[in-house]
């Protein structure tokens, strides 16, 4: 009785070992995708502020 009481112990703990692992993992996805959004959206923005300046720049420079 020992044994089985030990062995089902043990496998309690490998599954809640796995179920701690499966939320990590999603946590750690959910917020890499945020980041990856994030990040596009910031290098959208710093391509629209350059394009506007050197489309500001060539227009300073064909007035003079």
């Amino acid at each position: 009785m020992r044994r089985a009481q030990g062995a089902i112990e043990y496998l309690f703990m490998i599954a809640a070992a796995l179920i701690i692992i499966a939320v990590v993992i999603r946590y750690l996805r959910s917020t890499g995708e945020t980041a990856g959004q994030q990040a596009n959206t910031t290098v959208s923005q710093a391509g629209s502020l350059i394009q506007s300046a050197i489309s500001q720049a060539i227009e300073n420079a064909t007035k003079e």
